[in-house]
């Protein structure tokens, strides 16, 4: 019997937060110029995800790869990819519907 993880990775972590973050744009509970505020977050938050998160994510990877064990660093990178993509899909269209609003 194979150990499973005990832990999420603190990328993955990270996002999770964000999708929150988005979360609060999407609710219609919050006045309108909150929840733009929160889209603010979102994106200023995901830059900063891209610049120290992300390129150390790359780092590993380049230093994995002289080792010849980058498996699990280009795994979380798909997964990462994956989920910024749906939420970029999910700020999109928020963003377009607060414009009506």
């Amino acid at each position: 019997m194979g150990q499973e993880k005990l832990y999420i990775e603190k990328e993955l972590s990270w996002l999770s937060f964000n999708e929150r973050v988005l979360q609060e744009a999407a609710d219609k509970s919050n006045p309108l110029i909150e929840r733009m505020r929160f889209l603010g977050i979102y994106s200023n938050n995901l830059d900063e995800f891209y610049k120290v998160r992300f390129a150390e994510l790359k780092r590993r990877i380049i230093i994995s790869e002289e080792q010849g064990s980058t498996a699990h660093s280009r795994h979380l990178l798909g997964k990462i990819q994956a989920r910024v993509l749906k939420a970029d899909q999910e700020f999109d269209s928020l963003y377009n519907e607060l414009l009506l609003e």
